[in-house]
């Protein structure tokens, strides 16, 4: 019988295909996934071949077969996921990790470690603003709590102001007004108090100014230096200057709760998914480069999601979601960065009341045009 000579040469495709092949086989046979031996022959043959440099026609054949079969036995694992999960032997390491203790690390550790702290540094900086939102808003209800308080004493006052002038001896309606007098002059106090600490409260930040309150502080500034005794213009101007400092206060708060929360705990919601996930694919070894594609998508979708749920939040109120009724907006914000598909749900829900309304609305009217 005629012996048949090699007619095939080896190339760089051919020799990476046989490394993977024999990490594909490594990890078929480590993880006891059952490969036909004729594959793995095949595979064994394919090595011989490569390293004389000759190859067959058959016995390539039949190593891309095997090859093609090895790959879909350890589905969903694959060879990029592999590579992901083994440390690189060229990997080097700076003189500072070695001091430090470090050794080599897998793409897939590298990742575990950079989201890790990526959701750190993300938590610290949210409940860094989380409490100054807090702080700020509790504030603002106190000055608020004790403003109607106010209002209720002077209204109080001047039913009490007409009791006594007409009937001076009511000694009751005397020790009323004295303690309400005495009430008024704390909360008076706290009002300024809590005023001077929204003033502070504002000075953690960096203002946006617009044109007409810079123009208004730069008046009172100039009144108040012209008026260093107190008169009653400058005590005026001390009190515009109040309302400044309130209203900035509140247009700070609105912007804080209802915009920049939401979309920070969207954000955090779309880092807990990534890092539930990457967990998954840590443990299943299907983390593949690609993956930190679809993880920082994922995460910009989680903002985007908690955004949307700070802009829609007065619409959405009052729907039928079940449990996210009695959730508050941040809440429902970080459930939406997690699951975008609770988002959409949500959303359909609204687009599918404003549908029926319309549907009721152009009803009616066609009916009203009837009767006519």
């Amino acid at each position: 019988m005629e012996k048949k000579e090699p007619g095939l040469k080896s190339t760089a495709f051919l020799r990476d295909a046989l490394v993977d092949a024999e990490i594909l086989l490594s990890h078929a046979s480590e993880y006891g996934i059952s490969i036909d031996p004729k594959y793995i022959k095949a595979i064994v043959t394919a090595k011989k071949n490569e390293q004389s440099g000759d190859w067959f026609e058959e016995e390539e054949i039949d190593f891309w077969i095997a090859f093609q079969t090895l790959s879909k036995a350890i589905l969903p694992v694959s060879i990029d996921s592999l590579r992901a999960a083994s440390v690189p032997k060229d990997q080097r390491i700076s003189k500072i990790n070695k001091f430090l203790g470090r050794t080599k690390k897998s793409l897939v550790e590298r990742s575990v470690s950079f989201y890790r702290r990526f959701a750190l540094i993300a938590m610290l900086i949210m409940l860094a603003l989380q409490i100054y939102s807090l702080i700020g808003t509790a504030l603002l209800a106190k000055y608020n709590s004790d403003n109607t308080r106010i209002l209720e004493i002077g209204q109080r006052m001047q039913s009490l102001i007409i009791i006594t002038s007409s009937n001076p001896e009511d000694k009751s309606s005397s020790t009323e007004k004295s303690n309400l007098e005495n009430e008024l002059d704390e909360l008076t106090d706290e009002v300024q108090t809590g005023i001077q600490l929204l003033d502070d409260w504002l000075n953690f930040t960096v203002n946006i100014y617009s044109s007409s309150t810079h123009e208004i502080t730069t008046k009172i500034k100039a009144v108040q230096s012209d008026n260093p005794d107190g008169t009653p213009d400058g005590a005026n101007n001390g009190s515009l200057n109040n309302i400044v400092i309130i209203q900035k206060a509140k247009s700070l708060a609105i912007v804080l709760n209802q915009y920049i929360l939401p979309l920070l705990y969207g954000f955090l919601g779309g880092i807990a998914f990534v890092l539930r996930e990457l967990a998954s694919e840590s443990r299943s070894i299907t983390y593949t480069p690609t993956s930190n594609i679809k993880y920082g998508l994922r995460i910009n979708l989680g903002a985007l999601a908690g955004l949307v749920i700070g802009f829609l939040w007065g619409d959405l109120q009052g729907k039928s979601f079940g449990v996210v009724e009695s959730l508050s907006p941040l809440a429902v914000a970080f459930l939406a960065g997690y699951s975008v598909d609770f988002l959409f749900r949500m959303l359909d829900s609204v687009i599918g009341t404003a549908g029926k309304k319309m549907a009721e609305t152009s009803t009616s009217g066609e009916g009203d045009s009837i009767k006519k």
